[in-house]
């Protein structure tokens, strides 16, 4: 998997009530992303990798590296497949 990863400029983005929420216009899906999720995307906004970004989230919420990196790959190739996050080559 690849390790850089930002929104596609024609993805949305918003929060909403304290959630954020996605846009795929392409799709005219809108889907909410958790706390987490939202920690992820706005570590790779920043331009940290998924390593970093994994590696703070560890310290943050005390969760085991392996369990984070686990969810945070599932979170990414989900949100690939939905085109919400392509690589940065």
């Amino acid at each position: 998997m690849d390790d850089r990863f930002r929104i596609p400029a024609s993805v949305l983005r918003a929060e909403l009530e304290g959630d954020q929420v996605l846009l795929n216009p392409e799709t005219g899906v809108y889907h909410l992303v958790n706390d987490t999720g939202s920690a992820i995307l706005d570590m790779l906004a920043e331009g940290s990798d998924l390593q970093a970004g994994v590696a703070r989230l560890s310290r943050e919420t005390g969760e085991p590296v392996d369990r984070v990196l686990g969810d945070a790959q599932a979170f990414v190739a989900a949100m690939v497949e939905r085109r919400l996050l392509e690589p940065v080559t």
